[in-house]
């Protein structure tokens, strides 16, 4: 068997991983909280996802995550100290067919969303742990429209290492 780059780097390959959200609606005053994911369970055809601990080892409250299509871009950690804002865009038909979803954001405008808390966590298949939630806040709607909603978020700072020296700009 020969030693090519292609067949080395396929040995660098990680295992599938699923993007785990919370939507926490308690933080602007609401008492839901809508669990997403961007992966289901297989097992006699696709389920929804079904994992204690999100809250914490000490938690094994089962949350049911309801599979929808979303993308999670523009996260970076760099030395400059400009503080990263992803863009969340969330397929908007599916996440109002979610139930708790729905009942949360009724009469909701573009601006209600500002400050909505929204955790996110990677999920490694075939490992056993989770890896530590990041957390976010909404910092404004960019798009909402029948296909899609758009969200600029902001993160909390002591979660994505903002309160690092290493994370913070540089003054001369």
């Amino acid at each position: 068997m020969s030693s090519t780059p292609e067949i080395q780097s396929q040995s660098l390959v990680t295992e599938s991983i699923g993007q785990l959200m919370e939507f926490d609606f308690r933080s602007i005053g609401g008492t839901a909280r809508v669990f997403v994911a961007n992966t289901q369970e297989v097992d006699s055809g696709y389920q929804q996802l079904d994992i204690a601990g999100w809250d914490g080892a000490s938690d094994t409250t089962v949350r049911t995550y309801s599979w929808i299509d979303f993308s999670l871009s523009n996260l970076r950690s760099d030395l400059t100290g400009s503080v990263a804002e992803p863009t969340l865009k969330v397929a908007a038909h599916d996440l109002w067919q979610i139930s708790d979803w729905s009942s949360a954001t009724n009469n909701f405008t573009m601006m209600d969303y500002r400050g909505l808390k929204v955790k996110r966590m990677r999920l490694f298949f075939n490992t056993p742990t989770l890896i530590n939630p990041q957390t976010f806040f909404v910092k404004s709607v960019d798009e909402l429209s029948p296909e899609q909603i758009t969200f600029t978020l902001t993160p909390s700072l002591g979660t994505e290492n903002g309160n690092k020296p290493s994370a913070r700009k540089l003054e001369i």
